[in-house]
């Protein structure tokens, strides 16, 4: 069944999603994965388990917002494609089911909740696109690190994500912090802003603009860039000197889901090797240790703490708008 995220209007679509939800072989899914993506992912998943599946494609921070409004009856099964920080916030509010999926027995247990609550499939990363047709027109240069952002070179000339819809742009804050410390991040938040010519709701549009010319410098996550890459445009990576954030993209069950046999059954298949082969098409890393991502390089990853991410999620954000959301 083809997805619902190109028919209509959210509201459409989530009406449609919670209709189709008590079927036994029908299975709603959010999600904050790219269309393009997703429906490859759930073409793949349905043709091995004869589920039908319809999802909602939403940014991170929309899911998590709107998942919190809808509980305690969420308006789908699971969550295929979410925060691990946003998975921990559900779980602390209490919304999400438990289940062991003995698929994921010889999976480290690190990328798992130990009491079955969510599952992490694939990790991606925060990256720097670069665009290099209009740094050659424009005379600048390519930035290497964090601070080479803060260059008045660069005004007007950088696109990211707004963290209030974003978990791409959310990572990008947090693990400035946990890089320099909170009060110094914010600092460097405050020079940055000057530099940023837009903040744009998608974690994955900035690198499209970038890579149509709008923009010279695009921060964002790894696959959107290496996807502009591969489809030939003028595009360069960047991984900061400083180190970069990473995080868990994961998947869980809602607590009072319609079909949570059908959404075991999709956890199930993730950890398996058919579908960490399929994840490992479209993502840099999965957590199956012998299947290969998308890339064939060491990430310079720091020692990114998800929890505490999690723990200072609505507090920054709170004073991220305050400094920056007029």
């Amino acid at each position: 069944m083809r997805a619902l995220a190109k028919v209509g209007a959210l509201t459409a679509l989530a009406v449609a999603i919670t209709a189709c939800g008590g079927e036994d072989d029908s299975l709603s899914i959010y999600t904050h994965n790219d269309e393009d993506e997703m429906q490859g992912f759930v073409d793949a998943a349905e043709d091995a388990t004869g589920l039908e599946i319809e999802f909602l494609r939403m940014s991170s921070g929309e899911a998590l917002s709107r998942v919190q409004a809808e509980a305690p009856d969420v308006g789908a099964d699971m969550m295929w494609g979410m925060t691990h920080s946003g998975a921990l916030e559900l779980e602390s509010d209490g919304l999400l089911d438990s289940y062991h999926s003995e698929e994921w027995e010889d999976i480290d247990p690190e990328f798992l909740s130990e009491d079955g609550t969510w599952y992490g499939w694939s990790y991606w990363f925060n990256i720097i696109g670069v665009n290099t047709d209009l740094l050659d027109e424009l005379d600048l240069d390519t930035p290497q690190t964090w601070d080479d952002l803060l260059d008045e070179q660069y005004e007007g000339e950088i696109i990211m994500p707004d963290p209030r819809e974003s978990g791409t742009a959310y990572l990008v804050i947090a693990a400035l912090m946990q890089i320099m410390g909170e009060d110094e991040a914010w600092e460097y938040l405050e020079a940055l802003d000057a530099n940023v010519g837009e903040y744009d709701q998608s974690g994955s549009a900035p690198a499209e603009k970038m890579a149509r010319g709008e923009y010279a410098v695009a921060i964002t996550w790894d696959q959107a860039v290496f996807d502009r890459i591969d489809e030939g445009f003028p595009v360069e990576y960047v991984l900061p000197e400083e180190g970069v954030g990473f995080d868990l993209d994961v998947a869980f069950i809602f607590e009072n889901a319609d079909n949570p046999e059908g959404a075991q059954e999709l956890i199930d298949w993730l950890g398996t090797e058919e579908g960490m082969e399929v994840a490992a098409t479209e993502r840099a890393l999965v957590t199956r240790e012998d299947i290969e991502g998308t890339i064939d390089f060491e990430p310079n990853f720091i020692d990114y703490d998800a929890l505490q991410a999690a723990e200072d999620n609505d507090r920054i954000i709170e004073e991220w708008i305050e400094r920056f959301g007029n």
